[in-house]
């Protein structure tokens, strides 16, 4: 539990190599899970393609495993992200829907292309948390490939937390664009 409950505090720090000094060793479902997903985060699909394949010769139906297995697909992408979306459908008959789930078949509909789709997840999700971040950041994206105005979701994200990604990014573009502007001018 210590190692799972480490694992888990340095990958939320991105500290991901010590992240994996704790569960690397594996030997619960949940660690591996975790490592699936400190794999996916440093951009490792064939790590985390070995990791999934422990699970599943451990129980393929197993939640976590079926979970993992979304993950990667939604990783490597092409035909696998019809595959996580059925994933991400089925969790959705058999448990509570959540916004984490509405979100993750949200993200499955963007990289598919059905955008108009997503936003109605994404919308649903928003209904159940106003201010979750994942919810509010998918959508400012999925609003900017429907041509959709995004900034009421920009400002919620910067309120709700104002050190998430996509702040910083949009941040970062706006310093950038401004030193360009003063350079031409």
């Amino acid at each position: 539990m210590l190692k799972l409950i480490a694992g888990t505090i340095f990958m939320h720090e991105q500290d991901y190599n010590e992240a994996l000094k704790y569960t690397n060793a594996g030997g619960t479902m949940e660690l591996y899970a975790l490592n699936v997903h400190i794999f996916l985060k440093i951009h490792r699909s064939d790590y985390a393609e070995k990791q999934l394949r422990v699970m599943q010769q451990i129980d393929e139906d197993h939640t976590l495993t079926q979970l993992a297995t979304a993950w990667l697909d939604l990783a490597v992408g092409g035909s696998k992200i019809q595959e996580a979306y059925l994933i991400f459908q089925d969790f959705s008959e058999k448990y509570q829907m959540t916004s984490l789930i509405l979100n993750a078949k949200a993200v499955s509909c963007m990289q598919m292309g059905n955008f108009d789709e997503a936003e109605s997840f994404l919308l649903e999700a928003l209904n159940k948390d106003a201010k979750d971040r994942e919810t509010l950041a998918n959508l400012v994206v999925c609003n900017l490939h429907l041509g959709k105005p995004s900034s009421r979701f920009l400002s919620q994200l910067k309120l709700s937390d104002p050190e998430h990604m996509l702040i910083k990014r949009e941040l970062t573009t706006q310093e950038n664009f401004d030193r360009a502007i003063q350079t031409v001018g």
